[in-house]
């Protein structure tokens, strides 16, 4: 994973747009038939003040909210897998009267803001999730293409997060499809990554990485690691990172390979050219060295680990 870098400008603009639309969405309903716990709720969330700290609300305030509606509108939180005929009368007015509702309007919106200028803004070249495929935008007259956005906490079961800033997450497709409607207690939000928090490493099998004579390259000859704390175990296990980067074995090889083809005097004729340390790093090795520009490159958490651990 790789940590998204935030942004105060789409933040303020986020809350403001959406807590109006909401606000609006709210005050369109009939409230005269409601039960009184739907009513409740909606008391509740017509309060500005209340609304927009829901939208604003970090990871770990997130977390508060859903602690919240569970204890005060226990009818607010979904089912797994429950048919609509089965909703709760709360539950199907904030998620199809409010707040999904507003969500499905806001995917498609253009002219005014919406998902594309929310992904465009945010600037996230790759999944955070995985840091394996780009998210790139396409926004234009011929057509418009976008990544997916992941609800950390599913809007399926949450509906009433289903507009909050830090609950929005652009993702690649698999790791969205992986992901799911799927709640995990210690799942670390990519805002909240630290860059120490996990590690690629890789452990020989030989020394011989290449079979020199016949220039044929060992793949069998080393093991892909990855480190990690604890509170990364359920983002390792959700994700199979582990997996997954057992099989980008030919990217560290090349990375061997280059150890041993750029020794440090190569480095420094470079450097002779007024190159700086950075520029030669993304020359060689095609990647970006700082943890605020990881997300440009796929794979580029791997490659900076790797390089480090060579000292390269």
């Amino acid at each position: 994973m790789i940590k998204i870098n935030f942004n105060q400008e789409l933040f303020d603009k986020h809350i403001e747009s959406i807590s109006k639309k909401l606000k609006s969405h709210i005050e369109t309903i009939d409230k005269t038939s409601l039960l009184e716990e739907t009513n409740e709720c909606l008391e509740h969330l017509k309060n500005e003040k209340e609304l927009k700290n829901l939208l604003r609300a970090t990871s770990e305030q997130l977390k508060y909210y859903i602690d919240f509606f569970e204890k005060e509108f226990p009818n607010s939180i979904g089912v797994d897998n429950q048919k609509e005929e089965d909703w709760t009368e709360l539950y199907r007015v904030l998620r199809k009267e409010i707040f999904e509702k507003e969500y499905s309007n806001w995917s498609s919106r253009s002219k005014e803001y919406g998902a594309y200028e929310f992904v465009k803004s945010l600037d996230l070249k790759t999944c955070p999730y995985c840091n394996r495929n780009y998210t790139f935008v396409v926004d234009n007259e011929s057509g418009k293409l976008r990544p997916e956005i992941d609800h950390f906490y599913p809007k399926s079961k949450y509906p009433f997060l289903a507009m909050s800033f830090f609950n929005l997450i652009p993702s690649c497709q698999i790791c969205n499809h992986t992901k799911s409607n799927k709640v995990k207690k210690n799942l670390i939000n990519p805002y909240d990554i630290k860059d120490g928090d996990f590690t690629f490493t890789y452990t020989p099998k030989s020394v011989d990485f290449i079979e020199v004579e016949n220039q044929k390259y060992n793949f069998d000859s080393f093991e892909i690691e990855l480190k990690y704390n604890q509170n990364n175990q359920d983002n390792i296990a959700l994700f199979k990172l582990k997996e997954l980067y057992a099989q980008h074995k030919d990217i560290v090889l090349e990375l061997l390979i280059k150890k041993a083809y750029y020794p440090q005097s190569y480095i420094d004729e470079l450097s002779k050219f007024e190159f700086s340390q950075d520029e030669i790093y993304r020359y060689l090795f095609s990647n970006y060295k700082k943890e605020q520009d990881l997300h440009k490159r796929p794979l580029s958490k791997l490659i900076k680990d790797i390089t480090q651990e060579l000292g390269i």
